[in-house]
């Protein structure tokens, strides 16, 4: 969960440099089941839905170690694909 409240406040942040209010957008996040295929290793995956409250467009990404949602969700809000 510490993993996922710093990339929170990261995505707020990138947010705010593009411009935009981080507030107008609802991050909600769920855990997802371990993968069976990764050889007794055992990482915390999650899937992140941002929304934009105001358009009610929204995406999902996956966070956790080795993945970066919030590249993914910047990006998708750059390319005004929330708007």
């Amino acid at each position: 969960m510490e993993l996922y409240e710093a990339e929170l406040e990261a995505a707020r942040r990138r947010i705010a440099e593009l411009g935009r209010n981080p507030h107008d957008f609802s991050f909600s996040m769920s855990f997802l089941p371990p993968d069976p295929d990764a050889g007794g290793m055992y990482t915390v995956q999650y899937e992140v839905e941002i929304r934009n409250q105001i358009t009610a467009k929204s995406m999902s990404a996956t966070g956790g170690i080795g993945w970066d949602w919030v590249s993914a969700a910047v990006g998708a809000i750059k390319e005004g694909k929330l708007d």
